[in-house]
């Protein structure tokens, strides 16, 4: 039995974005074209002749959006359409995969590949915004209090040559013992 979610969207209009116009670009409030859907409660710096000072929250938003839109524009394009598609558009994986043809395994996996990009490319904004240290990732590597070494390692690995020496000298110095390579690997694509 399919679960049934909840979806809140009405920010779609609240942010006066919609996924679905995709290709039309929206005027912001100095008459220019932006890419980027503007915030609900924004204006422009200068209203009737008058100067008026944007609020901390206002300006605060603003970065959060440049810098989800910055982390976004670094996806593939089927990265960004199927984050589009569930966060912005509330589609499920079965309507997606109804409409586009792909495999719901395939959906999954794109999907989960797009968030752990995510992360990665907001994981500074989190920082600076809210002075907290996002949570390092399940990775062995990542929190190891060696990892510097273990890094310095892994940049001399020669993508042509196996990964095995690399394996074996991470447990002969460091002591981490690791079965298959794809735990180096995924480190090295993904933090």
């Amino acid at each position: 039995m399919a679960r049934r979610r909840l979806v809140y969207q009405n920010w779609l209009v609240e942010l006066g974005f919609d996924p679905k116009r995709e290709g039309e670009p929206m005027a912001d409030s100095g008459g220019s074209v932006s890419p980027h859907p503007p915030l609900r409660g924004t204006f422009s710096p200068r209203e009737k002749g008058k100067e008026t000072e944007v609020s901390p929250e206002i300006e605060r938003m603003r970065v959060i959006e440049a810098g989800v839109w910055q982390a976004m524009e670094k996806l593939t394009s089927d990265e960004r359409e199927i984050v589009e598609r569930i966060h912005y558009m509330g589609q499920t994986y079965r309507e997606i995969s109804d409409k586009s043809g792909r495999a719901i395994h395939r959906l999954e996996s794109l999907h989960s590949r797009a968030i752990k990009r995510l992360r990665k490319e907001l994981r500074q904004l989190v920082k600076e915004l809210y002075g907290i240290e996002p949570p390092t990732p399940r990775c062995v590597i990542c929190r190891s209090a060696m990892r510097e070494g273990i890094d310095r390692i892994l940049d001399e690995h020669d993508s042509r040559r196996s990964w095995r020496t690399i394996m074996q000298r991470l447990r002969d110095e460091y002591g981490i013992r690791l079965r298959t390579p794809q735990t180096l690997i995924g480190h090295k694509k993904y933090h």
